[in-house]
């Protein structure tokens, strides 16, 4: 009886600090911001947002029941050459007596161009229809209120969509088949393609605005990401996501190696040109839980130097470039001394084993740098911390104090890089211009706020370059690519501890090798050619040179031209008209419409703004593309759902395995309130 009364003291005060701990660290991942900024009341959101277990998840009219709703995951990939054709099929599948409404956020690679959509029920299939984004809006609406099925996908980031299913019956399955198609990766000789399967809990900077009621996020939009409750599907813990993948591989070539980074996977020869991948089914299901990669390479004797395709439409002809220029020829080692300023995340997303390879990434770099470099590290979460105030020479004590700072790295809090940004573009000095000034910025990306961080880089980084690394599971793709093709570096994808020291090895051999600048490719006369992307960036060692062309003709030649540390690097290619294929069309107006949405972001002026909207909104109609402007719409003609019976929003939530997730905010929470009853009961004891 004596020591009744401490235990119960001590189990309410650890239930209290379990509860405090739980809070804190889900405030990183349910809304994370400062504390004067986080008051969300729980009807902000549709409460469906509050259930933390099951796949899909809403209430019935009474707000008294939650069920769950299946969701099977197909994925079909062929990819010839250097383009990937995919075609991935959802099956929504309704276990209840009601009729639903199906919402599901879901990821994809950001330049993936989404061009088709099938609606099948039972053996009809219901073909979408690209239309400006709200007129698709009003006619799906139109379409659910009427009772009749049908289907919406929408693009709320480059690389996050959203698929609306409306009047799915009790016990019904309706299939959605989405394809796109993407370009082959090529770098270090390795080619490559990824395919995200789920998105991070993104950290949502800003104050509460005005959220729907009928919101699907878990959180709500704010005056700094004003879409908030677009990107912020609910996260479950292990829930049961499979995911099935078979590709077709035409490398057009014989790849001597080929590997899933993160999967068990089987490769069976078709032929000697042709490869089928799967995921391994002898190692159980695969759960859509972290990014899928594939890797080939060809034996280096084979690696082909030039990949060239082209393709006619109608009166327009196009043509697809990938060439990697001599190394020997173009790339040496840099005498410029360098500065490097290193921007590292530590905030709570990190928490686990992105800070580890995070951490061990920078310790390798910080030892890699000559006494003639110089370097800063700047540690941010809800605020920033600079090792030193600027850049500092990379002798042995400096080299010691950055090693030291990045093992005490320790994650938590908020993600807030725009102020470690902004810090590391303004501590450049008078002494800045004798140097080759490098930014490295590593982090999951897990943010809301992009465009608010690609401004400041587009405004700032004048002479700098800036390389990305993603650090985890499942980077944000979008975040990470276009702020290295805004800084003219690199992005670097490290999805494993394992792959540190290979991936930072391959990314320091850009870093110490001069870059091909100032790139052209010149046509003969009276060729007409438009680059999609307007410009070709900076190329390091280990790149090739991309570029999609529209032409009036294909030409019998073309040469490409740089600048090197040791003058111009020019080479000339000739062409074969006969290598014909499809699909550059789409991946042109692909990269046409991601450069104009650069134009459509660095526009201020409401008239400039309303006139690149209308060229995407075009182009994108022409090219049957899903844009920021454009959706997907089907509709089945024939009602489904003719009664009275109300229809029951649910939501398909992201799965995310516990050893994977950036917190154990949940199991906290439910020790702090079992350790609460605990001592409640324990107290009652004692009274009597």
């Amino acid at each position: 009886m004596l020591y009744v009364k401490p235990i119960g003291a001590i189990a309410t005060l650890i239930a209290i600090v379990s509860l405090t701990y739980s809070h804190f660290i889900r405030a990183d991942i349910s809304f994370a911001q400062k504390p004067a900024e986080v008051k969300v009341s729980s009807t902000v959101l549709n409460p469906i947002n509050e259930v933390e277990s099951g796949s899909m998840i809403y209430t019935l009219s009474d707000q008294s029941q939650l069920t769950q709703m299946a969701l099977d995951t197909k994925v079909q990939m062929n990819i010839t050459g250097t383009i990937n054709r995919v075609k991935l099929e959802q099956v929504f599948t309704n276990p209840s007596n009601d009729w639903v409404e199906g919402v599901y956020v879901f990821p994809l690679p950001s330049n993936s161009a989404v061009d088709h959509l099938d609606m099948i029920i039972g053996k009809r299939i219901i073909e979408g229809q690209i239309k400006e984004r709200k007129e698709a809006k009003k006619i799906y609406n139109k379409a659910k209120q009427a009772g009749k099925k049908a289907s919406l996908i929408e693009q709320q980031r480059p690389n996050i969509f959203t698929a609306k299913v409306a009047n799915i019956g009790p016990g019904e399955t309706v299939k959605i088949a989405i394809e796109y198609q993407q370009a082959v990766t090529i770098d270090n000789d390795k080619f490559s393609i990824r395919f995200p399967m789920t998105i991070g809990d993104r950290y949502i900077p800003g104050k509460r605005i005005k959220t729907s009621a009928n919101a699907t996020g878990m959180k709500p939009n704010t005056h700094r990401v004003n879409d908030a409750s677009k990107i912020t599907p609910p996260t479950e813990i292990n829930i049961n996501r499979p995911i099935d993948i078979s590709i077709n591989l035409k490398a057009g070539f014989n790849a001597s190696v080929v590997s899933s980074s993160y999967h068990d996977v089987v490769v069976v020869d078709t032929n000697n040109l042709t490869k089928h991948i799967t995921l391994d089914r002898a190692k159980g299901n695969h759960q859509a839980d972290r990014d899928f990669e594939l890797v080939w390479q060809a034996e280096s004797s084979l690696t082909p130097k030039l990949a060239l395709f082209t393709q006619q439409k109608g009166s327009d002809h196009y043509l697809m470039l990938m060439a990697t220029p001599p190394s020997d020829e173009v790339f040496k080692k840099a005498n410029t001394p360098r500065e490097v300023i290193f921007v590292i995340d530590s905030s709570g997303s990190m928490m686990g084993s992105s800070m580890s390879q995070a951490s061990k990434a920078l310790m390798q770099a910080v030892n890699r740098l000559k006494p003639t470099d110089r370097f800063n590290i700047i540690d941010f979460d809800s605020d920033f911390d600079p090792l030193f105030d600027s850049a500092m020479p990379a002798i042995k004590i400096n080299k010691k104090h950055g090693v030291r700072f990045a093992k005490n790295l320790h994650s938590s809090g908020g993600t807030e890089p725009l102020d470690a940004i902004k810090f590391a573009f303004s501590s450049r000095d008078a002494s800045s211009d004798n140097y080759l000034r490098q930014i490295i910025f590593l982090t999951d990306g897990q943010v809301g706020n992009e465009e608010e961080i690609f401004n400041t880089v587009r405004l700032n980084i004048d002479r700098d370059r800036l390389f990305t690394v993603g650090i985890g599971s499942a980077p944000n793709s979008h975040l990470m690519t276009k702020l290295s093709e805004f800084g003219k570096g690199a992005y670097t994808f490290i999805g494993d501890i394992a792959e540190v020291e290979t991936k930072m090895t391959e990314l320091f051999s850009k870093l110490e090798s001069p870059a091909l600048t100032n790139i052209n490719i010149n046509f003969p006369t009276g060729i007409n050619a438009e680059q999609a992307l307007g410009s070709i960036p900076d190329l390091y060692k280990g790149e090739a040179i991309t570029a999609v062309f529209k032409l009036n003709a294909i030409p019998n030649n073309l040469t490409i031209s740089g600048n090197t540390s040791d003058g111009v690097f020019s080479d000339n290619i000739s062409i074969n008209a006969s290598n014909n294929t499809v699909g550059i069309d789409t991946l042109w107006a692909r990269r046409k419409i991601d450069q104009l949405m650069n134009k459509y972001q660095a526009q201020y002026r409401r008239i400039e703004r309303d006139q690149v909207q209308q060229e995407i909104t075009n182009l994108a109609i022409d090219a049957h593309l899903v844009s920021k402007f454009t959706s997907l719409v089907a509709v089945d003609i024939t009602p489904s759902n003719t009664g009275d019976t109300a229809l029951v929003t649910k939501v398909v939530s992201k799965a995310v395995k516990a050893a994977k997730t950036a917190t154990n905010a949940q199991l906290w929470m439910l020790l702090g309130l079992a350790l609460i009853v605990l001592s409640v009961v324990t107290r009652r004891r004692a009274k009597s």
